[in-house]
């Protein structure tokens, strides 16, 4: 039997009290439990629709219930996640983009070279990357939330940009603990802060291909 509007709402508010954190796994235990409470009651006249429901539930996702079913697609989504952001990084190491690597770590350090203070240049290059990323991010935050639940692919989304971020603020470190006793004109130096500029600026890349893809894929399954 198919089930009334009033019923999927009960069953809308009884998946809510759970606390469901994100749209895409609130959507697949509402389509589950739509689907199981209207095979029970078609198969068993004798139990009522709230027995349903509940025995739904257990049967459908165990002891753990929903949240444990939540967890589950949370740490399958980080891991894809960290997966698919360090074998993009990768790539960025093998031919043929290494050649771009390559081009811009040597331009970088010739580039450092023009200064007599490449701190300076340095800490300059790194915010414009942060600038350019921090509107990425800010720009794809608008498809955090639908429906006041996360959207769990914008979220895992957010862990490249959280290591961008990181990898930041050890450069950030570096340049105020050592403002007076590193010699940045070292060749070392030199060569520490064209590796840090183009990890930086590879991660960015990575951040915004991933970006756009996520993007196009939330459009189509999501905000249609």
């Amino acid at each position: 039997m198919k089930l009334t509007e009033k019923q999927i709402t009960y069953i809308e508010n009884y998946i809510k009290s759970f606390d469901i954190k994100y749209y895409e796994v609130y959507m697949e235990i509402l389509d589950h439990m739509i689907l199981s409470v209207e095979d029970l009651l078609d198969n068993n006249k004798e139990v009522t629709f709230e027995e349903a429901v509940v025995k739904a539930k257990v049967e459908g996702f165990g002891k753990k219930g929903f949240r444990g079913m939540m967890n589950e697609k949370q740490k399958l989504a980080q891991k894809h996640a960290r997966k698919q952001n360090h074998k993009m990084i990768k790539e960025y190491f093998t031919f043929p983009k290494i050649i771009m690597t390559l081009s811009v770590f040597v331009g970088y350090l010739l580039f450092l070279s023009f200064f007599d203070d490449p701190r300076k240049a340095f800490v300059s290059s790194l915010a414009s990357i942060m600038f350019i990323g921090l509107f990425q991010f800010f720009y794809y935050n608008k498809f955090l939330k639908i429906k006041k639940f996360y959207v769990l692919k914008t979220e895992m989304l957010n862990i490249g940009f959280l290591l961008f971020i990181a990898v930041f603020q050890l450069s950030n470190s570096v340049l105020i603990l050592g403002k007076e006793s590193i010699d940045f004109n070292h060749i070392l130096m030199r060569l520490f802060m064209a590796s840090v500029f183009t990890f930086s600026l590879i991660s960015l890349l990575v951040y915004i291909e991933i970006r756009k893809k996520t993007i196009a894929e939330l459009k189509t399954q999501i905000f249609v």
